[in-house]
């Protein structure tokens, strides 16, 4: 039987030019975060069980592409029918993060602002935009409890989208002690209160009537009622809100008002109650970005301020977001792209053995004044050679013949006009640059 040539479902094999948007994304990224003051870190895409099972993962849990334990460890656990796992995939950035500021916190600065792009795995069914496999990138603050740290996150990954040429999306917010209040006050026991959260959770994505039908059930009809007036609705009662948790919407009104200050589109800023955000982490203010052209969101985070004592740190507050970059690649690839953003710049051909030296040295030149440029891997016809650089989708083909040589020149053509020069390598760096 033949072995498998495509990747197990929900993992992906990707093409060049794919590969080469993601890194101009991930480097769009970078470069952003980067300019809000943002460091990069790198956390380990392995874990033991006991950072990845701790408090906060919530359904997540269940989602963790665990590992054996290796060789005699592997055999003992067998014989004695214990736990045969002992690491796991993350299956998020933010509970690595949280592992990582309890071990090296004392040699960063404080409050501490990091940024992480990585994969992730989770053991959940595979869907368009959604992988078994799939990337994040998140940005965080670590050692503040002020609203204006929610803020630098929400505004930073907004800066994101902008520079990506992605349409401001919406974001919405909520609090997760609003939450907790309005569920008090609708009389929802403690130990019904993270089933309750786990349906509103759904709002978006199944239909209204199921949802409230599941409510029902699980709260009883009076609570249900209460729940959907105070959190299923686009014009939320905020003096109910504010009655129920004064705190949480004074912050949220901070928050809202500095976020619609410093935008173009304040009214893109809103209040949901009904958004729940799936991490059990969550202590204060979530939010999420929703764009009309996808479902599902295109990210989201939230306040997680209790995670570093799982690790035995000091208390320590922190909110984080995080972009779903799966579903950004597939929002940017719908909007198109002129050119493919793999292609080199120029191919170099090489006119014999005895030139390849030649064509090494001048390839190797306009690398150095900032070029792509492929060299042709062997010899050949130069019909076949412009046929791989037009395959390539260069712009241009450079030919060193003898002649050429001999002067200190090549020849530069361009594939898609046939136009061709002599020129020294000042001359075609200039050319080749102002196309580029």
């Amino acid at each position: 039987m033949p072995i498998a040539t495509t990747p197990p479902s929900g993992f992906r094999d990707f093409l060049p030019a794919a590969v080469a948007a993601r890194h101009g994304a991930i480097e769009t990224i970078s470069r952003v975060y980067r300019s809000f003051g943002f460091q990069p870190v790198a956390t380990s895409a392995v874990e033991d069980l006991s950072v990845l099972l701790g408090k906060g993962g919530g359904e997540n849990e269940k989602l963790i592409f665990k590992l054996l334990k290796r060789g005699e460890s592997l055999d003992r656990a067998q014989a004695e029918k214990t736990e045969l796992a002992d690491l796991g995939l993350r299956f998020d950035l933010t509970l690595p993060l949280a592992r990582y500021y309890s071990k090296h916190g004392s040699l960063l600065p404080h409050p501490f602002k990091a940024f992480n792009l990585g994969p992730v795995w989770r053991a959940e069914r595979a869907q368009k935009g959604r992988y078994r496999e799939f990337t994040q990138c998140d940005v965080d603050i670590i050692g503040s409890d002020s609203w204006g740290a929610e803020v630098e996150v929400i505004t930073a990954i907004c800066a994101v989208f902008a520079a990506l040429g992605v349409d401001h999306p919406t974001v919405n917010l909520n609090d997760r002690s609003l939450i907790y209040a309005v569920l008090d006050q609708a009389g929802v026991s403690a130990d019904k209160r993270v089933a309750a959260c786990v349906i509103l959770d759904k709002l978006d994505k199944v239909e209204r009537a199921r949802v409230l039908t599941d409510l029902a059930t699980e709260v009883g009809a009076d609570a249900t009622k209460m729940l959907e007036a105070a959190m299923m609705t686009d014009t939320p009662d905020l003096a109910f809100l504010k009655a129920a948790a004064p705190a949480a919407v004074e912050r949220l009104g901070h928050i809202l008002t500095a976020l619609k200050a410093g935008s173009k589109h304040p009214e893109l800023f809103v209040l949901r109650p009904s958004l729940m955000r799936g991490f059990d982490y969550y202590t204060g203010p979530v939010f999420e970005f929703r764009h009309p052209s996808i479902s599902g969101s295109l990210g989201g985070g939230g306040r997680y301020d209790n995670l570093t004592e799982n690790f035995g740190a000091p208390h320590t507050p922190a909110c984080g977001g995080s972009i779903g970059f799966e579903r950004l690649m597939l929002l940017l690839e719908d909007a198109g792209t002129p050119e493919d953003p793999g292609a080199p710049d120029a191919v170099m051909t090489v006119f014999s053995d005895e030139l390849r030296g030649r064509a090494l040295e001048v390839s190797a030149a306009l690398r150095a004044k900032g070029l792509c440029v492929d060299i042709y891997p062997g010899v050949g016809k130069l019909k076949n050679q412009f046929k791989y650089a037009d395959l390539k989708k260069a712009a241009y083909a450079l030919v060193i013949g003898p002649e050429e040589a001999a002067r200190g020149v090549l020849q530069v053509k361009a594939l898609k006009t046939g136009e061709e020069q002599a020129m020294t390598i000042d001359e075609a760096c200039a050319r080749i640059a102002a196309r580029a």
